[in-house]
Order: structure tokens, then sequence, then C-alpha cells
């Protein structure tokens, strides 16, 4: 993956946050990162070290969506 496609993927998160309808839209980024990072079921301390700005999204729109699960 690119570093464009990395940045369209966080235009799109800022885009949601913004959204009324978040909920079913953060789950939807989430599964789509990834899918297209190949992000592992399971906690990779390498795949992390090697993917920092990656994981750091996908962190970040994990949070928002349990975030979202508690309102």
């Amino acid at each position: 993956m690119t570093a464009e496609e990395l940045e369209s993927f966080e235009e799109r998160f800022k885009e949601i946050k913004m959204s009324p309808v978040r909920n079913t839209r953060l789950t939807a980024l989430k599964k789509d990162l990834e899918d297209a990072y190949n992000i592992p079921e399971h906690y990779s301390v390498a795949f992390i070290n090697n993917n920092l700005e990656v994981m750091r999204l996908y962190r970040d729109v994990c949070y928002a969506v349990d975030l979202e699960r508690v309102r």
C-alpha cells in the first residue's frame, strides 16, 4: 500500500468522525483497513513495528468504534 492510500483512509476517518451516522461507517473502515493491510487477528509485535503508521490509524479507528458502542 502506498502513502496516498493510507492518506485516503485517514481522510475517510476524518469525514466519518464528523458524520451523524458513525457506528456502521467506523466498523466498515476498520474492516477495510484489516483487508487492505492484512492486519493480523492476533497481536504481532513484528507487524506493528513494520507498520507503525497503519497501526496508529487502525488503533484510532478501533478506539472510535469502541466509544460509539458505549454511547
